[in-house]
C-alpha cells in the first residue's frame, strides 16, 4: 500500500490526518511498520541504511549470521562492523554516496551490475570474521528511491553460500587432484565426457602420440592419435555403453580381473613411432559420486618390447627346435627341474619313444634304463658332476671342447634287440644373463663301431 493511500485512510471522513503520540501521521506509521514487517519476515539476512548511513532496518535473519542484535546496530553507522575488521563502506554505502566508481576499488574482480533491478550491483566475497571459519556471502546492494525518485537510502540484501562455495572449491581441488595425478603418470591416458570430447590429454600421450593436449582437449578427435581413419576408440563404446560390439572392434578384448566395468586388450598400431607400436590399453567408466556414468578414462601402456623379446624369444625357440629336429644325432633338453623340454626324430627313432610321450616328464630316464636313475644331464642340472663317476666310473671323461660338459661311451642293454653302445656329451645350458636354464644331452650309436673293435681284438689274440 502506498503512503498516501495509507495516510488519507487515517485521516477518516473529516479528511484530517491523524498523528500518533510523537506527532507522526498514523498512515505514515502504519506504512513504516509494513515495511519493518516485510523486511524482518525475509528468509535471507538484509539491512536498510538512510541517506546518511545509518541503519534503518536489521532483519532476525542477519542477526543469526551475524551474531549482532538489531538494537545495537539500527540508528547507528556502524553496520561495516558486522563483516570488516576496521571502518570501511559496505556496498550499500557507495550507492547511497553515489559512488558507483568506487566500487572496482573495494570489490575488484568480485562484483557486477545486477541483471534484475536497476540501480544495484551484485558481488560475491569471502569474510573471514563471520562464523569460526569465516563465510562465504553472496550480496546484492540496491538504492531506494521515495516517490519524487530521490534517493532516501539502499538495501542490502546477504546469501550465506559458504556450503555450495566449499563444495564448488573442494570439487575444484578434487578435479585439480585428478588432474595432477594424469598428467604426471609415467602411463599415457586420455579422460572423455559423455559428448566424447577429450577432457584429459596427458604429457605421456602428448609424448607417445606426438599431439599436443591443446590440439586434442575439447575435440572428438582422439581417434587420430591410433588410427589412420575414424573409428571409435574403447572409451567411445564405453561410453555409449554398447559393451557388445567392442569384440567387433578389439579382438582379443577381456574383462578386467582386477577393476568391474574395465576392459583391457593389445594391439598393434602401425601409425605409431617409426615402425608401429604395440599397445595394451585398459579403458574403465567414471563416474559420479552418485553412481552416474560422467566418463571414460583410457589409459596406454607400450609393450612393444616386451612383444618383441616374446617374438624373438618364440623365434629363438622355433630355431633351436628346428636346429634339434633337424639333427642326425640324437639330443634331449631338460630344464633345471630336470622336466624334458625338447625330444628330437632321431632320438625317437634310437629309443622308440614318442616325443609326445615325454615331453613334460622327468622321465628321459626310462628311454635307456630299466629302473630310474640320473641322466648324465640330469646331474649337471644338480650342479652334481662329483657324482658322474658314480654312475658312470670308468666310462666318462671331461669334454675337450665344451667347458662343463662331460662325455661318456657306455652299453644300454635294453635299447634295441641285443642293446646298443652309445657315446654321449652333457652340457649346461644358460641365458644370455648366465642363469643356468638346463642342460642337453646328445646321444650318437657307435654299436656298429664297438662291434668292428671287438671283432678286431678277438682276432689279434686269436693270432697271437
Amino acid at each position: 500500500m502506498a503512503r498516501k493511500s495509507v495516510e488519507k485512510v487515517a485521516a477518516g471522513k473529516s479528511g484530517k490526518t491523524k498523528k500518533d503520540k510523537r506527532g507522526l501521521p498514523v498512515g505514515r506509521r502504519e506504512s513504516d511498520h509494513l515495511l519493518h514487517s516485510i523486511i524482518q519476515g525475509f528468509s535471507i539476512p538484509a539491512f536498510v541504511i538512510g541517506r546518511d548511513h545509518k541503519v534503518v532496518h536489521w532483519n532476525r535473519a542477519l542477526e543469526h549470521l551475524t551474531h549482532i542484535p538489531m538494537n545495537k546496530v539500527v540508528g547507528t553507522n556502524q553496520h561495516w562492523r558486522s563483516f570488516y575488521a576496521e571502518p570501511r563502506p559496505c556496498m550499500a554505502d557507495l550507492l547511497v554516496d553515489g559512488a558507483e566508481d568506487r566500487i572496482p576499488k573495494w570489490y575488484a574482480g568480485k562484483y557486477r551490475k545486477s541483471d534484475l533491478l536497476e540501480e544495484a550491483y551484485e558481488a560475491t566475497d569471502f569474510f573471514p570474521a563471520l562464523g569460526e571459519k569465516g563465510r562465504w556471502l553472496h550480496f546484492t546492494a540496491a538504492l531506494i528511491r521515495n516517490t519524487g525518485n530521490e534517493i532516501i537510502g539502499a538495501i542490502e540484501t546477504l546469501e550465506d553460500i559458504t556450503d555450495r562455495v566449499t563444495a564448488e572449491l573442494t570439487q575444484r581441488e578434487s578435479e585439480q587432484q585428478l588432474f595432477n595425478i594424469i598428467e604426471g603418470s609415467p602411463i599415457p591416458a586420455f579422460v572423455i565426457g559423455l559428448d566424447h570430447k577429450v577432457i584429459y590429454w596427458n604429457r605421456a600421450l602428448e609424448k607417445l602420440s606426438n599431439i599436443p593436449a591443446k590440439d586434442m582437449i575439447g575435440t572428438n578427435q582422439h581417434w587420430r592419435a591410433f588410427y589412420a581413419k575414424e573409428r571409435p576408440c574403447m572409451a567411445d563404446l564405453v561410453v555409449d555403453q554398447t559393451m557388445e560390439t567392442i569384440p567387433e572392434w578389439y579382438g582379443d578384448v577381456a574383462k578386467s580381473k582386477l577393476l568391474e566395468d574395465t576392459y583391457e586388450a593389445e594391439g598393434f598400431f602401425p601409425d605409431l613411432g617409426e615402425n608401429g607400436l604395440w599397445l595394451r590399453f585398459t579403458t574403465s567408466p567414471l563416474r559420479s559420486s552418485r553412481g552416474a556414468l560422467v566418463g571414460c578414462i583410457e589409459t596406454l601402456e607400450d609393450i612393444t618390447e616386451r612383444i618383441n623379446s616374446q617374438q624373438s624369444l618364440i623365434e629363438s625357440e622355433r630355431t633351436l627346435h628346428s636346429i634339434l629336429e633337424g639333427f642326425s644325432i640324437a639330443a634331449f633338453v631338460i630344464d633345471k627341474n630336470h622336466k624334458i623340454l625338447y625330444w628330437n626324430r632321431a632320438l625317437e627313432k634310437l629309443t622308440n619313444v614318442n616325443a609326445v610321450d615325454v615331453i613334460g616328464t622327468n622321465q628321459q630316464w626310462r628311454a635307456f634304463y630299466s629302473k630310474e636313475r640320473p641322466c648324465m644331464a640330469d646331474l649337471l642340472v644338480d650342479s652334481a658332476a662329483e657324482k658322474v663317476s658314480k654312475w658312470y666310473s670308468g666310462k666318462y671323461q671331461k669334454s675337450d671342447l665344451i667347458e662343463d660338459g662331460y662325455e661318456a661311451t657306455d652299453f644300454f642293454p635294453d635299447l634295441g634287440t641285443s642293446g646298443r653302445w652309445l657315446r654321449f656329451t652333457a652340457a649346461l645350458i644358460h641365458d644370455s644373463q648366465g642363469e643356468l636354464v638346463g642342460a642337453v644331452e646328445t646321444l650318437e650309436d657307435i654299436t656298429d663301431q664297438k662291434l668292428a673293435e671287438n671283432a678286431l681284438k678277438r682276432r689279434l689274440k686269436n693270432s697271437s
